[in-house]
């Protein structure tokens, strides 16, 4: 009876080093097989990208005319700005931005669906020592807004676009704005937002920059104070505080 026992004691103990040795490959694989399913669907859109081709022309010659010096601009020390207007209109990002060398290759009412196809053209022959990303145009109540996960994917795509040129370089992914004209639909810019941390987070060298809490007031409600008249391009105001959350992180994250 003492021998039966044992023997049950020896199998017990096999099964228990069994599952051990078995499980932590099976959770490593798991991991792996989420990573690559976020690969594999930027991929498939990267490929699909055909289907945003006529609405990106429109664009096709302000793109012509950023890339027309991309081969004398930039240099080792210059931050790379790519996205929409709010990149566009910041007339004195060489002094909010100062000591840093900012190159913007932005234009009005950029979608990461639109910048996915065109940022190819916009880093290439550019030397630069970071990348800056803010799109701020995917959701504003139309039939064609993206849904937070397409917004991640696309925006993937344009990371990916940077580290064909420049591996190795930083990357800062930019949270949407909660601006007065566009807060009805600030609940799926949060998703969006998320979206977007969530990318950033599973990327190499590449880093988020929240925003909100700064232009939202006490009450939770986006500060008129800082937007112009359209209420959804900033002010100066507006940019002071972006350009003191965006030098906060190039300091705490360039190397």
């Amino acid at each position: 009876m003492k021998s039966l026992s044992s023997f049950y004691l020896i199998v017990a103990l096999a099964a228990v080093v069994f599952v051990s040795m078995v499980a932590s490959p099976w959770t490593a694989l798991s991991q792996e097989k989420t990573a690559n399913e976020i690969d594999r669907s930027a991929h498939v859109i990267k490929h699909d990208l055909a289907k945003y081709a006529a609405d990106a022309m429109k664009w096709d010659q302000e793109v012509a005319k950023l890339v027309a010096s991309n081969s004398s601009d930039g240099g080792d020390d210059a931050i790379l700005c790519l996205g929409s207007s709010s990149f566009r209109l910041w007339d004195s990002i060489s002094v909010d931005m100062a000591p840093y060398k900012m190159l913007r290759r932005a234009y009005g009412g950029a979608k990461f669906c639109d910048l996915a196809i065109h940022s190819p053209k916009l880093v290439d022959g550019i030397r630069f020592r970071a990348a800056m990303i803010f799109v701020g145009n995917d959701i504003t109540g139309k039939e064609k807004d993206k849904t937070p996960v397409e917004i991640a994917r696309l925006a993937k795509i344009v990371i990916d676009s940077v580290r064909e040129h420049r591996s190795e370089v930083p990357i800062f992914v930019i949270a949407i704005t909660p601006t007065p004209s566009r807060f009805q639909h600030w609940q799926k810019i949060v998703l969006a937002n998320d979206a977007l941390e969530k990318l950033v987070a599973a990327e190499r060298n590449t880093f988020f920059v929240a925003t909100q809490d700064r232009y939202l007031n006490s009450q939770g409600a986006p500060r008129p104070e800082l937007f112009v008249k359209d209420m959804l391009h900033q002010n100066k105001e507006g940019y002071a505080i972006w350009s003191r959350l965006l030098k906060n992180s190039l300091e705490k994250n360039l190397r």
